[in-house]
C-alpha cells in the first residue's frame, strides 16, 4: 500500500503497508529483473532497476572520500515511489519529482543477520536513489550493508543533491507536496518498502528492525519517534535537525549582527574573512581561559564565560575595552570593541533587537531557557563557526517569508544557491535588521502545520513510543558547527517535562553530549589548535571503517544490545583517533567531569556527574 497524499496517514493504511508480508518461509528470490514484476506492493511502486554488485567492487557514494569496497555480494534495488510533486507542470523544473526515490541495499540471502538497518540522509538530500545508473545512498548506509544489515535509504522526494531549490515550485510558489515527502511521508514509504522488499527478497520477516540516521536523518528519525514509532524497534539518533525552523532561520544572525553592528555581510569576502579570522583567535583565547583540564578543547562549553571585550589580549592595542585596555598589536587577529560585541552577540543567540547577555548562566546557555528576547541558542563558544561568518544561510528565511527572492546568491553563500524561475532577485535578506529576522522566525514557526508538515520536529509527547517498549539512543557533538546543541538538549529537557522526568525517559530514550565533536556522520572532531586526533570520538561506520566490528559500532551497538537483550546503555568510552586520551561520555543528565586531579587524559580520572 502506498501513503497518501494528505498530510494525516490513515491507521488502517499505515497498517496495511506494514504488514504487506510474503507467506511465512516463502522461497526466497534471486537478484536479477524478475525482482521488477514481482515486488507490487501498490499502483503507486515501479522498480526503477536490480543490480548485482560483486564482493571487491567499488562504489562511489555521494558523499564518499574513499569508494566502499563491497565486502560480499550486494543486490541493489531502486525503488520509485509516487505520485509526486502533482502541482509543479515544468519537468525542467528542480521542483518537478515523480515521486520519491529509494535504495535498498540486500546482503545475500547467506550473509543476512535478519535485521534491517534503514540510514536517513543529510541536509536538503536528494541524490541519485531513482536513477539507474547513480548511487544516491551515503557512505554509512553501504556499510552497514557489508556487514549484514538489509539497508534502505531514501532522497527524501527529491533529486537534487543537497539543493533545497525543489522547496519553491516554478511560479515562486511554496512546495507543499514536496514538503511534506521531505518531512515525513519519504521517511514512512522508506519503511515500509524496505520491510516489504525483504519479505520479498528473503522469503521470511526480519528479527528486528532498526533506524539510523544523522542530522536531516536524525531529524527524520525523531519524526518517527514522534508519530510513527511502531515503524522501527529502535532509533540511532545523531545530532539531529530539530526545530529546524528556529536554528534554521536563526542561522542568518550572524550576517544581520555584522551587517549592522560592522557594516558588511558574507557578500563582501575580503571583510568577511578577515573577521571570520579574528573570530577564530577569540576562539583560541576561550578555550585558553576556559579549558580547566588543558586538553584543548572544552569539555563543557557552556560553562565558558570568556568575554573578548573583557580580553586586554584580545583586544587591539590602545583600544578602550570593558575595564581593560587592549594591548593586542596584532591587526589581523585583535579586535575592537565593537567587532569583540558584534562576536558576543554572535555567541549570545539570535534576538529580536540584537541584544544580549554576557553574564548568562551555564544553564541557561545549555537549553535550559532562553534569554530575554533570545530567540534560539546558537553554537558554543569553541566551536568553528567561519562558514557563518563568510556564508550566509538564508534558504529558511525566504521559505519562511514564502519569497524566494530573500535566498541567498553564489556572491553571498557557499552552499547551492536556490534555482527558481520566477525572479531572478536574490539576497534581500540583507534588507532584513533584527525585528525583521525575528519576525521571519515566528512565520516559519506559525507556518509549520500547514505549508511544512511539521518539519519542525519538536512534538514530546512520546507515550506511543513508550508504551511499544522501543528505545531511542540521542547523541550531539558539543561543538557542532550545524546544529546549535542546546537546541536539542533543549528538546529532550520538553521531553523530560512531559513524560514524568529523567528517570521515566530512561527507560526509553537516552542523550549523550560529545566534547569536541563537531558535525559530521562519521565522526569529526574539532579543536581550536588543530589537534583533532586527540579528541575522544565514537567509533562509526564510514569511509575509515567500512567492515567495522561490534566495538567499533559503539553506539549503534548500545542500541542494539537495549532492544534484542534489555541491557541498558550507560556511560559509555571514548577514545582519542590517536589513543592519548580517553574518558567516559554519560547519561544526560550527567555530564563528563574531569576529577580536578591526575592525568587528564586518562579514563581513570573521570567521572559522570
Amino acid at each position: 500500500m502506498s501513503i497518501t497524499r494528505g498530510t494525516n496517514i490513515s491507521a488502517a493504511l499505515l497498517l496495511a503497508a506494514c504488514c504487506y508480508l510474503t507467506p511465512a518461509l516463502a522461497d526466497p528470490l534471486p537478484c536479477d529483473d524478475g525482482l521488477k514484476t514481482a515486488f507490487r506492493p501498490d499502483a503507486d511502486t515501479s522498480v526503477i532497476a536490480v543490480r548485482l554488485v560483486k564482493k571487491g567492487e567499488e562504489l562511489k557514494a555521494p558523499d564518499a572520500q574513499q569508494p566502499v569496497t563491497a565486502a560480499a555480494d550486494l543486490c541493489l534495488v531502486k525503488l520509485l515511489v509516487g505520485p509526486g510533486a502533482t502541482a509543479e507542470k515544468d519537468k525542467a523544473a528542480r521542483s518537478y519529482s515523480e515521486g520519491i526515490g529509494i535504495e535498498v541495499w540486500l546482503p545475500t540471502h547467506a550473509n543476512w543477520n535478519e535485521r534491517i538497518r534503514n540510514y536517513g540522509g543529510g541536509g536538503w538530500v536528494g541524490g541519485g536513489h531513482r536513477y539507474a545508473d547513480k548511487i544516491g545512498s551515503k557512505v554509512p548506509a553501504i556499510v552497514n550493508a557489508n556487514i549484514g544489515y538489509a539497508s534502505g535509504t531514501t532522497d527524501a522526494g527529491q533529486p537534487w543533491y543537497q539543493d533545497g531549490s525543489f522547496a519553491f515550485l516554478s511560479d515562486g510558489k511554496v512546495n507543499v507536496e514536496s514538503l511534506r515527502d521531505f518531512s515525513v511521508r519519504a521517511m514512512v514509504e522508506q519503511a515500509v518498502k524496505t520491510k516489504a522488499l525483504v519479505n520479498l527478497y528473503y522469503g521470511k520477516a526480519p528479527k528486528y528492525d532498526y533506524y539510523d540516521g544523522h542530522s536531516q536523518g536524525g531529524r527524520q528519525g525523531m519524526k518517527l519517534v514522534q508519530e510513527y514509532p511502531e515503524l522501527y524497534d529502535g532509533y540511532m539518533i545523531a545530532q539531529p535537525a530539530l526545530s529546524i525552523a528556529k536554528f534554521g532561520t536563526t542561522s542568518l544572525y550572524p550576517q544581520i549582527v555584522m551587517k549592522t553592528e560592522l557594516g558588511f555581510t558574507a557578500a563582501d569576502k575580503a571583510k568577511a574573512a578577515a573577521f571570520a579570522a579574528k573570530v577564530a583567535a577569540a576562539n583560541k583565547r576561550a578555550v585558553a581561559a576556559c579549558d580547566k583540564a588543558g586538553l584543548g578543547f572544552l569539555l563543557d562549553p557552556f560553562a565558558c564565560d570568556y568575554n573578548p571585550a573583557r580580553d586586554a589580549d584580545m583586544l587591539c592595542a590602545g583600544e578602550a575595552g570593558e575595564g581593560v585596555t587592549g594591548s593586542n598589536a596584532d591587526a589581523a587577529a585583535c579586535m575592537s570593541l565593537k567587532e569583540a560585541n558584534a562576536l558576543n552577540r554572535i555567541w549570545f543567540g539570535a534576538t529580536s533587537d540584537g541584544s544580549f547577555d554576557v553574564a548568562q548562566s551555564p544553564d541557561a546557555r545549555s537549553g535550559k531557557s532562553l534569554g530575554k528576547n533570545q530567540l534560539w541558542w546558537t553554537f558554543t563558544k569553541s566551536t568553528g563557526i567561519g562558514g557563518q561568518i563568510t556564508s550566509a544561510g538564508a534558504d529558511n528565511v525566504a521559505l519562511a517569508l514564502q519569497n524566494v527572492s530573500y535566498a541567498a546568491d553564489a556572491s553571498a553563500t557557499s552552499a547551492i544557491p536556490i534555482t527558481n524561475a520566477s525572479t531572478s532577485v536574490r539576497n534581500k535578506w540583507m534588507e532584513l535588521d533584527y525585528a525583521g529576522l525575528a519576525a521571519a522566525v515566528n512565520k516559519n514557526v506559525a507556518l509549520q502545520p500547514t505549508l511544512f508538515s511539521d518539519l519542525i520536529t519538536d512534538k514530546p509527547d512520546l507515550a506511543k513510543l513508550r508504551d511499544l517498549g522501543r528505545k531511542v539512543i540521542v547523541y550531539t557533538g558539543l561543538v557542532d558547527d550545524a546544529i546549535p546543541p542546546a537546541g536539542n538538549i533543549n528538546y529532550h529537557e520538553r521531553v523530560v517535562a512531559a513524560m514524568g522526568g529523567h528517570g521515566e525517559v530512561q527507560k526509553f530514550m537516552r542523550m549523550y553530549l560529545l566534547p569536541g565533536s563537531a558535525h559530521s556522520s562519521q565522526g569529526r572532531a574539532y579543536t581550536v589548535g588543530g589537534n583533532n586526533d586527540t579528541v575522544p570520538l565514537q567509533k562509526l561506520p564510514g569511509n575509515t571503517n567500512q567492515t567495522p566490528t561490534r566495538e567499533q559500532d559503539q553506539f549503534f551497538t548500545a542500541l542494539v544490545d537495549w532492544v534484542e537483550n534489555n541491557t541498558a546503555p550507560g556511560e559509555i568510552l571514548l577514545t582519542s583517533r590517536d589513543n592519548s586520551v580517553s574518558y567516559p561520555v554519560c547519561v544526560y543528565p550527567l555530564r563528563t567531569i574531569w576529577n580536578g586531579n591526575g592525568d587528564a587524559k586518562q579514563a581513570s580520572n573521570y567521572s559522570c556527574r
